[in-house]
């Protein structure tokens, strides 16, 4: 079975929502990120995949976990798994510019975001960054 390596990130904004999107290749909503290339960093593949996918900045990145998507009918290809890394970021700013990779986007509450009919790896994200605020509180 393929497996590929992929960063993901819960973008923040400043008033608290997080980023989510749809995408040709998923079933669902997701965070947005993507294939980590050879040579790169966890952080630097994160930063340039989100440039790429919405043309925005981000900062503050804390690393979330780690988990194993098995495949499923979730993806384009149902027999491909996958290896996601995730952080929470903050987004720089609000108003992004979305590739062809997106179809639907915004910003929700988490609350929100829950009720969205959401791919399970980007549902353990969000309550991964859920669980992260509580701490910080």
């Amino acid at each position: 079975m393929p497996i590929k390596t992929c960063v993901g990130a819960v973008l923040y904004s400043l008033s608290g929502k997080i980023f989510l999107m749809t995408s040709p290749k998923w079933n669902g909503y997701i965070v947005p990120g993507g294939r980590i290339e050879d040579g790169e960093t966890e952080e630097r593949a994160l930063r340039r995949e989100i440039n790429e996918e919405l043309a925005i900045e981000i900062s503050d990145l804390v690393r979330l976990g780690e988990s194993e998507k098995q495949p499923s009918k979730d993806f384009i290809d149902p027999k491909m798994g996958f290896h996601f890394i995730t952080y929470a970021a903050r987004a720089m700013q609000t108003d992004i510019t979305p590739n062809e990779e997106i179809l639907t986007y915004g910003w929700y509450t988490i609350d929100e975001a829950l009720k969205l009919p959401l791919v399970d790896s980007a549902r353990k994200a969000i309550e991964g960054y859920k669980r992260k605020i509580k701490e910080k509180r």
